[in-house]
């Protein structure tokens, strides 16, 4: 599940590389945005998890839910890591 969501990053990047190769700036926020975003849906998948346990739901005290919510916040942070090290390139000096 990790490797499915790096490389989903890595894909993001990559079509924001492709869409955005002239504008250095807007490759900044678009990876910088997709990054956060990431990093908050990962943050609130590992509280859910917390609150509600791995895989139970408010409504049922069946185990249903077939992907752990702590699996869904590492893909959501392994999709965060190439974009936030995208946006963090651009803010280093001299590039």
């Amino acid at each position: 599940m990790i490797k499915k969501g790096f490389i989903a990053g890595i894909v993001m990047v990559g079509i924001a590389l492709a869409a955005f190769t002239g504008k250095w700036s807007y490759l900044y926020f678009v990876s910088g945005t997709m990054g956060a975003v990431s990093l908050v849906l990962a943050l609130a998948y590992l509280i859910d998890s917390i609150v509600l346990g791995s895989t139970g739901t408010f409504f049922s005290a069946k185990k249903t839910r077939k992907v752990s919510r702590v699996e869904d916040a590492k893909r959501f942070g392994a999709i965060a890591v190439p974009n936030v090290l995208a946006a963090l390139i651009y803010v280093v000096p001299g590039c």
